[in-house]
């Protein structure tokens, strides 16, 4: 993209955005290689914690670390750039152990997207969480970041903004919570297929042992009676299992993907619409309130003291709506570029539902084998 918007080292793309009113930004063209691991001991004496290990190929390094750090982390990211695309931690109250695996997944979900981010993935506040190997973490990146200005104070006075085009947000923002009406329900429709494939293999399995149980006695049945049906209901149980497996923890995941990232634009245009715009159109009302008030002491002749104060107050008063002003433009193209991201991770649905027809096909048609091979053994039994 093209244009000359100066920002600080932390922020790349910023310097990228256009002065047009259609800039977008992509997904960073190195995207780390990063791995979460939960450590198999719960650290703590009396209050026991999970803890991670987190690995960067980038940084050639592995580093540990407690929820409360992401958390950290989160917080700092959304004071740093509160006008990003900052995905929702998976919830702190999974810690049973069978859920604990299910939170680790959003954890590097979380990592994955925030380091595919062109301004967040390049940032020193990411490369710090990833690297430091300091034993009082969270204290430290405090400590360097915590006084550091956000993404809008460190932009360059002479850059142009675009005007303000809030019907444009609006319309951005209707498109988005389309897709994520569309992709929640999607992942709905794949999350009662796994229950089904997963009731199917041990409903199959249950066969399995029924007939298995009926073989083990000659007083009603031969023991040569149920051995392929046996061998074969198992078998389509095996299958079923796997399949129920491959699309919990491939295709659902790459659901989940697209869902963290839909509902992060869904909350960063909650926070610019309560936050910014509101805020410069509380200030624009109070400016126009003081010039009308200055003009009704005009024509009623009030006294030049009291004209003169309102006067002041309304100059003061326009130097806050227009440094208001030019932050909630520079939201608004925030937004917009967010927009084209989000858009950019949407063009791998097609790719997703086809992984999932793929999977269906394979399944069915080992399953289609299993059946046909049953049949024809029993077949030949029948006939001998």
């Amino acid at each position: 993209m093209s244009g000359k918007l100066a920002s600080s080292n932390d922020s790349p793309a910023i310097s990228s955005m256009s002065k047009t009113t259609n800039p977008s930004v992509s997904a960073r063209g190195d995207p780390d290689v990063i791995l979460v691991t939960l450590v198999p001991e719960k650290k703590g004496l009396f209050l026991k914690h999970s803890e991670y290990e987190i690995s960067s190929r980038n940084y050639k390094c592995s580093v540990a670390r407690r929820y409360n750090d992401f958390v950290n982390l989160h917080n700092l990211l959304v004071t740093r750039f509160p006008y990003r695309m900052i995905p929702r931690l998976p919830p702190k109250q999974l810690m049973l152990d069978s859920l604990l695996e299910e939170r680790r997944r959003g954890l590097q979900r979380w990592l994955k997207i925030v380091s595919r981010h062109p301004v967040l993935g390049a940032g020193s506040l990411l490369r710090n969480f990833l690297t430091d190997s300091s034993s009082e973490h969270q204290e430290h990146l405090r400590e360097l970041f915590n006084s550091e200005p956000d993404e809008f104070s460190t932009l360059s006075e002479e850059v142009e903004l675009p005007l303000e085009d809030q019907g444009r947000l609006a319309s951005n923002r209707e498109i988005m919570r389309t897709m994520l009406n569309a992709v929640t329900r999607l992942k709905k429709f794949i999350d009662q297929q796994v229950v089904r494939s997963s009731n199917q293999s041990k409903d199959m399995e249950d066969i399995s042992s029924i007939l298995k149980l009926l073989s083990s006695s000659d007083r009603v049945f031969s023991f040569n009676t149920f051995p392929d049906m046996t061998k074969g209901f198992h078998e389509v149980a095996k299958i079923t299992e796997k399949s129920a497996m491959t699309l919990e923890s491939a295709i659902s995941e790459r659901f989940n993907m697209l869902l963290d990232v839909l509902s992060a634009h869904s909350d960063l245009c909650d926070r610019v619409e309560k936050g910014i715009v509101a805020e410069h159109q509380r200030a624009l009302t109070k400016m126009l309130t003081l010039n009308k008030q200055k003009m009704k002491g005009v024509i009623r002749g009030t006294a030049a003291d009291n004209v003169t104060a309102l006067h002041e107050k309304e100059v003061a008063q326009t130097g806050v709506v227009g440094t208001l002003g030019r932050r909630s433009a520079f939201s608004l193209q925030c937004v917009l570029q967010e927009t084209s991201l989000a858009q950019e991770y949407l063009q791998a649905l097609p790719s997703i539902v086809l992984a999932f027809c793929n999977e269906q096909n394979q399944s069915n048609s080992l399953c289609a084998d299993t059946w046909r091979e049953i049949i024809n053994a029993e077949a030949k039994r029948l006939n001998q």
